[in-house]
């Protein structure tokens, strides 16, 4: 379905050197009038950023906001699905279609319970450069940018670049040396900023009325402790929490479901 042409264009997409000539769209539109936050990274996550970014992508949810993000594999689709329903699929095909296969599970459920956008109205296999055009379209839609991880020589690079020419409050976690090196770079040349405790982000851009967590054990473990650290400090109190289902241990650290 067509949602805008390009005479009609929300402002953010009209300030594109490319603006799209149209924008079909699949779902919920009103998840268009929420707080949006670009979510987008490797392909190929290590530990930490995968769980980095269940646990920002589902506060964002529950704090009223909404993830948009380019459906690929690794960073996409776990923002997407920590995030879901509140999350937004800008597709680099059209929406007839579902790429990658291998995510077709929720890209079907987002065309029918969140919301997917794209600028093709046949599209069934993308080239090249279809990612870029799709990744241009996901930086201005959003209000800021999260790149969790991501490689010199990489797309997400190429979004972290957009948002810098847009303005966009651009955001990375801090890494290891030799890894995430293109993170990395942003942070050293100061370009992007580092989120260092996820319940602090959360507040700073949602504020404490939408704040989900309001005791002391979710306000801990929104830091994705290990799990060591959180039983030292809660006891069996945090065995508790796991059991009722509102924290999960993975590779030996602690996030909020």
């Amino acid at each position: 379905m067509l949602i805008y042409s390009l005479d009609s264009l929300p402002p953010s997409l009209q300030q594109l050197k490319k603006p799209p000539k149209a924008l079909f769209y699949r779902g919920n539109l009103e998840l268009l009038d929420s707080k949006k936050i670009a979510i987008v990274g490797t392909r190929k996550p290590n530990p930490y950023s995968k769980l980095f970014t269940q646990s920002l992508s589902s506060q964002i949810s529950k704090s009223g906001g909404v993830v948009i993000s380019g459906g690929a594999l690794g960073i996409d689709i776990i923002a997407h699905s920590a995030a879901f329903p509140r999350t937004i699929m800008v597709a680099p095909t059209d929406l007839e279609h579902f790429y990658p296969q291998t995510n077709k599970a929720m890209i079907e459920k987002i065309y029918t319970q969140a919301l997917a956008l794209s600028e093709y109205a046949k599209i069934p296999n993308p080239k090249p450069y279809h990612f870029l055009e799709r990744n241009r379209i996901v930086i201005a839609l959003s209000d800021a940018v999260i790149i969790p991880q991501a490689d010199l020589a990489s797309g997400s690079m190429e979004s972290a670049r957009i948002a810098l020419e847009l303005n966009k409050p651009l955001y990375v976690i801090p890494h290891r040396i030799g890894e995430s090196e293109g993170t990395n770079a942003l942070l050293a040349k100061a370009q992007a900023y580092a989120i260092y405790d996820i319940q602090r982000w959360i507040e700073e851009w949602f504020g404490s009325l939408f704040s989900p967590l309001q005791d002391e054990i979710l306000d801990f473990c929104a830091l994705i402790p290990s799990f060591e650290e959180a039983y030292q400090r809660f006891g069996d109190r945090l065995l508790e929490y796991e059991l009722e289902g509102k924290i999960e241990r993975k590779n030996g650290r602690i996030y909020v479901l």
